[in-house]
């Protein structure tokens, strides 16, 4: 992504990943040390990213925007409620009652967290986004504090019934952020 926006020209059309990771745990510029796990068989990886710790593993879409506010004339606020709530709504589809957090960004349902926001915003363009939690294995987030909140808990999709293949809330995703990103 870093490489991607540094290599960026005028012309360089804006791109959106969606993808798995494998499981890691990745922390922001933001977290404390107390709340980067000590003894864990899990690769920890200090991102530049905004927020804290979080985990990926496969069965969680990981979203990528790389997008240049500046030849859209669209402000750094601007951009992340627009892609915030376009998450929303893609995922509306499957599963009601979901609520966009400001103060702990993410998407919520029952106060349990489904979706993480983290981005990196530069003069070259946006890199980082949202982790949407499908269908994975949820115990490594015991380990740690998410997204640096001691009250969080997360959830996934599959866990609220719902169980959509990745695949097509990729779909979903990818058409929601293509129109309104187009």
């Amino acid at each position: 992504m870093q490489q991607f926006n540094a290599t960026r020209g005028e012309d360089t059309p804006d791109e959106v990943w969606l993808l798995e990771h494998e499981a890691v745990y990745t922390f922001g510029i933001k977290t404390s040390k107390d709340d980067i796990p000590e003894n864990t068989a899990l690769p920890l990886i200090k991102s530049d990213r905004g927020g804290e710790i979080t985990f990926h593993a496969p069965g969680q879409l990981v979203v990528y925007p790389l997008l240049d506010l500046k030849r859209r004339s669209m402000k750094a606020r601007e951009f992340i409620h627009s892609f915030q709530e376009a998450i929303l709504n893609s995922l509306s589809h499957y599963h009601s009652n979901l609520k966009i957090n400001n103060s702990d960004p993410g998407i919520y349902i029952d106060n349990k967290k489904l979706v993480s926001f983290g981005f990196k915003i530069t003069k070259q363009g946006t890199y980082h986004g949202a982790s949407i939690n499908v269908s994975m294995d949820l115990a490594p987030w015991k380990n740690i504090t998410i997204c640096g909140n001691y009250k969080t808990e997360v959830i996934d999709l599959q866990s609220l019934g719902c169980n959509a293949p990745l695949s097509n809330i990729k779909h979903s995703i990818n058409k929601i952020l293509s129109d309104k990103f187009e």
